[in-house]
Formats: structure tokens, C-alpha cells, sequence
């Protein structure tokens, strides 16, 4: 079961350079797990703070941990939405507005896009 919150955004860098910097920049976690799935019109970029993060999403959707708010999330790039732009959806586990987290994850990937 796979649930979260789904903000999109758009960018003008190419998929390669997007995920260099998405993994060059990432401010609250070292050694992130990153699971990168491409798919027909998308990649799927999941980021958990390990493996075992990443393992409970797989098994219950997206959850926030007790204490730092911390969960796992996905960004979705769809370099085919179009020839001057690409999507980037970003799917959080809390609002962003009710997540200190979440808010956390939506700046910075409005910083590197």
C-alpha cells in the first residue's frame, strides 16, 4: 500500500543532473537509501534514511517516525512531460503544512530544481 501527498513542481535540468544533485545536496541524512526505478514516461527516485525505512514503506506506505517526524518519500521525474520542462512530482508522507519534515523535503528540492 503505497499513500502519500503529492506536490508538483517543474524543472528545466535534465534527469541526471536532478538526481546528482538530489544526492550531492540531501541536508538531514548521510548515506540516504536510494532506490531508483525507471519506468516508461518516469523514474522513480525513493529516499529513505536506510534500508530498513525503506523496507517499512514497502510493506505499509508512507509513515512518519515517532520523535524527528522523519519518513521515507519519492520524487517522480517525467523527463517526457515536456520539450521545454520536466515534472517532478514529489509524493511526501505528511502535508507540508502540517509536517516540519515534509516542509523540510519540499524546500530543498525547490532549491535544486
Amino acid at each position: 500500500m503505497i499513500t502519500g501527498i503529492d506536490y508538483i513542481l517543474y524543472t528545466r535540468n535534465k534527469q541526471d543532473v536532478f538526481i546528482q544533485k538530489m544526492k550531492d545536496s540531501l541536508p538531514f541524512w548521510d548515506n540516504s537509501y536510494y532506490v531508483i526505478d525507471t519506468e516508461d514516461e518516469t523514474t522513480d527516485i525513493f529516499v529513505a534514511k536506510d534500508e530498513k525505512m525503506f523496507q517499512l514503506m514497502d510493506e505499509k506506505g508512507y509513515y512518519t517516525t515517532r520523535g524527528s517526524g522523519e519518513g521515507p518519500f519519492l520524487v517522480m521525474f517525467n523527463s517526457k512531460y515536456a520539450p521545454d520542462r520536466n515534472r517532478v512530482t514529489l509524493v511526501l508522507p505528511k502535508e507540508i503544512d502540517k509536517s516540519k519534515f515534509s516542509r523540510q523535503v519540499f524546500n530543498w528540492i525547490k532549491s535544486i530544481l
